[in-house]
């Protein structure tokens, strides 16, 4: 804990992800390269004059305490790429955070993005709370922290009692915009995720918009586009969504309008599906609306059967699969498999995998 405590100073005197990458590559001894920041040291990972000294200057205005009391104040922690929870699919975006600061805790549960732009409409609230309803019910839900559309789809989330997962283009220990606070709080509250790579104290800026759109489509697996125009920040997480061969949903809309613009144009080119209903996207990975009402119903005697039914609800998985993806031993997860069959939800098929009922 304390390590990673000075791999957040590390960020905070603006060594950037970029160059924790490059300078701890093979060892994660943060406490000792703080200790031994010099002019030299720096000058051997290619820093300018300029940046070394500014990081000197940073170095003398933060320390250690104050570091460890603002994230214990907001009950907040810190992985690092090198951690085994480390979200895999985020190593896939061009520029890999090397940390994630994150309130409350983080599941390899399947994630899904919704984003859009922010002039909210009667059509377009009516689309999220219909859609997003649905399939928060199977899927962690991931939007950006933002006025309107996001908050939205983080609100239905809770309300329906599942997952969300909030990215935020502050530090960890920001709450913005002030009238989300309440909202902040709600996630925190239900136990689900808040997470940020910005370094602590950093209020917000345009720069880091885009950046923070990277993150939401890095941690999802699947990426819904309520709206947007042709030229939007949304933008680029729906591009980056496609580079990166995931799945991309889009809501289309009145042609006269400009937002809409950029949704209807991706359908017409087959490069998103046409999305209309929840049904439009749980087909896509075998889920009967229907069952919904079921999944109500069933009793889960603890968080682990739970997860596991989740898992099987977008793909049948071995024993060996299932136990790579909890981070469980095999007896546990045998004792749930048991009584999961045994309450009739789950079966064995063929290859030794189960898959619901």
């Amino acid at each position: 804990m304390l390590q990673n405590y000075y791999l957040a100073l590390l960020h905070k005197i603006w060594i950037t992800h970029k160059k924790l990458h490059t300078i701890f590559e093979n060892n994660s001894d943060y406490k000792q390269f703080y200790e031994d920041i010099s002019t030299s040291s720096l000058s051997t990972y290619w820093f300018t004059e300029k940046q070394i000294q500014f990081i000197l200057d940073e170095k003398v205005k933060h320390n250690i305490s104050d570091i460890k009391n603002t994230l214990e104040s907001r009950d907040a922690y810190i992985i690092s790429i090198k951690d085994k929870n480390y979200p895999e699919y985020l190593k896939q975006i061009p520029n890999v955070p090397y940390l994630l600061y994150i309130r409350w805790k983080l599941d390899n549960s399947p994630k899904f993005a919704v984003v859009w732009s922010r002039n909210i409409t009667s059509y377009w609230n009516k689309a999220i709370t219909d859609i997003v309803w649905d399939i928060s019910k199977y899927f962690t839900i991931v939007s950006w922290w933002a006025a309107w559309c996001d908050s939205k789809a983080h609100e239905i989330a809770i309300k329906n009692k599942n997952k969300t997962i909030s990215i935020i283009w502050t530090g960890i220990d920001i709450d913005y915009p002030a009238y989300n606070k309440k909202l902040f709080e709600n996630i925190i509250e239900t136990w689900w995720t808040i997470i940020s790579i910005f370094p602590l104290w950093e209020i917000w800026n345009p720069y880091n918009f885009p950046i923070r759109n990277e993150i939401v489509a890095g941690l999802s697996v699947w990426v819904l586009v309520i709206e947007a125009k042709i030229k939007s920040w949304t933008l680029i997480t729906a591009n980056l969504a496609l580079d990166l061969w995931k799945d991309l949903f889009a809501i289309p809309w009145d042609y006269n309008k400009i937002s809409s613009e950029w949704c209807n144009m991706i359908i017409k080119k087959w490069m998103a599906k046409l999305t209309t209903c929840s049904q439009d996207v749980l087909i896509e990975y075998n889920i009967d609306l229907d069952k919904s009402i079921q999944k109500i119903n069933i009793i889960f005697e603890d968080e682990l059967e739970e997860q596991i039914y989740n898992y099987l609800i977008t793909e049948s998985l071995t024993i060996d699969q299932l136990i790579t993806k909890l981070w469980i031993t095999s007896t546990s997860i045998s004792l749930k498999l048991s009584m999961l069959e045994i309450k009739n939800i789950i079966k064995k098929s063929n290859w030794w995998k189960y898959e619901l009922i």
